[in-house]
């Protein structure tokens, strides 16, 4: 069988009612390192009833090394129609290792915004980073969260506190 026909064959038994041929799609998407499958496993993830689906889904986003993984990832976190799986998404991006300091405006908008368990995944998130941002990044993002300050709750206002403290390390030399 081709290549072709073999992925598209994962593809339509993600969306099986046979749970043993999702589960079997999701092994070898994920042998496969193709990041072209997270769109419809992050659908699925959002959707299936299962928990050993969902689980093998999370396992899989938390151990996805291609770094064109990470706009994927970021444009399901930041789609307000997966919020019910916003957290797991956010954990997976420290979990997984890949870079996004990139995308520090998204995770600094959750610290201050999202629910306070995916505020705090998207804490670790930024204390992961290892990129460099410019001087004017830093201060637009120091600007925010001084100003989220005096809204957020002791529990958020700590992890707020942090990452003023660590932005300057990011900052390009």
């Amino acid at each position: 069988m081709t290549t072709k026909k073999l992925n598209d064959l994962w593809l339509k038994n993600l969306y099986s009612t046979n749970e043993q041929e999702v589960l079997m799609s999701i092994e070898r998407i994920s042998e496969s390192g193709n990041s072209e499958y997270l769109p419809a496993l992050i659908d699925l993830l959002n959707t299936h009833k299962s928990t050993e689906v969902t689980k093998n889904i999370i396992q899989l986003l938390s151990s996805v090394k291609h770094t064109n993984a990470v706009p994927l990832l970021i444009k399901a976190i930041e789609d307000n129609k997966l919020l019910k799986i916003r957290e797991h998404l956010v954990r997976s991006c420290w979990e997984n290792g890949l870079d996004y300091s990139n995308y520090l405006y998204t995770f600094i908008d959750l610290l201050i915004h999202g629910d306070y368990m995916v505020a705090f995944e998207a804490y670790t998130v930024i204390e992961s980073c290892e990129g460099n941002i410019s001087k004017t990044s830093m201060h637009q993002y120091l600007d925010l969260l001084r100003d989220a300050l005096a809204s957020a709750g002791e529990e958020r206002q700590t992890l707020i506190h942090h990452i003023i403290h660590f932005l300057p390390s990011l900052l390009k030399t």
